[in-house]
């Protein structure tokens, strides 16, 4: 049984990369809007490039690599706007709790614009509609009177005030980003924990032992495979039942905000439960991990998120003695996972709905219980 089993799931034909979508399912919680606290201005565009210059308003350079998009007629037009005097749409910010800078919740592509042209005066205007005379010239070959009506260009804005909970300061970044390109959750969560969580999450999915248990397959375009290490590290921090609620992506935001007041130990730790928990995975299940299997001779699926944090997080929670007793006996437990995912009940609670509670709860219990009795045997 145990050379079948190894043949037909780490040999399978049909090479998917494509990561299974999940069905979220609804909020089950609500929050007092007493506590959100956002406050509106209005001001000169001069005033917010300055605190640009000097480093008040944070692009945040990683983030800024992979979300500076627009091409140069597309920044060139918004210049174009302000010389004609057209208005702006508002801006959004954020304030950090650690560093005390301005975090770009909604404007960063006009950002990385004014960043462009008037600091670094490095984009020559073209592919302007109106002011054809003003096509090839920087921010330096601008007339004075030209200058001042940039920098005096009123601007709507409004500031997240820093006190405001974490999931509300998430929920408004979520809701107002309309950019050409608008966010994913994690590359929210990435913007929003500066400094050591979206550092931390980012070594872990560059860890050897994460992209060999998920077969290279997970693209680190748009922070996809953050969201898995991310997942992980909630659930791992935060558990499964009494912190959560039943909604992932404030959850998720909660498990970044944890890592912030973690100490280099037990973050040492973290670290050493995901390499152990996907180093066991890739034994067990080789090219197959977290993928959901029906029968031994199907084509192998795509990789599934619920099954991700599920399965590495009660591995991770495992002593290394259990852990070596379960490899001992990894072809039972790839048997009841087939079984497992063949009641109603349990597909339901990794295929649909995945973020209720309800379905949290039965997954990572039936895993555990799973565990432990194989385990025990």
């Amino acid at each position: 049984m145990c050379a079948e089993t190894s043949e037909l799931i780490n040999n399978n034909a049909g090479k998917i990369e494509e990561i299974e979508p999940e069905d979220t399912g609804y909020p089950e919680t609500s929050f007092d809007p007493d506590k959100i606290r956002v406050d509106q201005q209005t001001t000169n565009l001069g005033y917010l490039i300055e605190m640009l210059f000097e480093g008040e308003i944070d692009l945040t350079p990683e983030f800024q690599r992979s979300m500076d998009l627009w091409d140069a007629q597309q920044k060139s037009q918004l210049i174009e706007s302000l010389l004609l005097g057209l208005p702006l749409p508002s801006f959004y910010f954020s304030i950090d709790r650690q560093t005390n800078k301005w975090v770009i919740v909604d404007g960063l592509q006009r950002f990385c614009t004014f960043n462009d042209f008037i600091i670094n005066n490095k984009l020559r205007l073209s592919g302007l509609e109106f002011l054809k005379t003003y096509e090839g010239k920087n921010f330096e070959e601008l007339s004075k009177a030209d200058k001042r009506k940039i920098n005096g260009t009123k601007i709507n804005f409004y500031v997240i005030e820093k006190q405001s909970p974490s999931y509300v300061k998430f929920l408004i970044f979520k809701r107002v980003n309309t950019g050409g390109l608008v966010l994913t959750p994690q590359e929210i969560r990435h913007a929003l924990n500066q400094g050591i969580p979206s550092r931390f999450i980012e070594e872990l999915v560059e860890l050897e032992e994460f992209k060999q248990a998920t077969d290279y397959k997970i693209p680190s375009k748009r922070m996809e495979d953050r969201e898995f290490a991310n997942r992980f590290v909630a659930f791992y921090l935060l558990g499964y039942d009494t912190n959560y609620k039943g909604e992932l992506d404030s959850f998720l935001n909660d498990g970044m905000e944890a890592l912030s007041t973690t100490t280099d130990d037990e973050r040492a730790k973290i670290e050493e439960s995901f390499r152990k928990s996907m180093e066991l995975a890739y034994k067990i299940f080789g090219n197959d991990a977290f993928r959901i299997r029906r029968k031994l001779d199907a084509k192998r699926s795509q990789i599934a998120k619920a099954l991700f944090d599920t399965i590495s997080v009660n591995l991770a929670w495992l002593t290394d003695e259990q852990r070596a007793q379960l490899l001992n006996k990894k072809d039972d437990f790839r048997i009841k996972l087939i079984a497992f995912f063949n009641k109603e009940d349990s597909s339901q609670a990794i295929t649909s709905a995945t973020a209720r509670k309800s379905n949290v709860i039965y997954r990572f219990e039936l895993i555990k219980n799973m565990l432990s009795e194989i385990i025990a045997t």
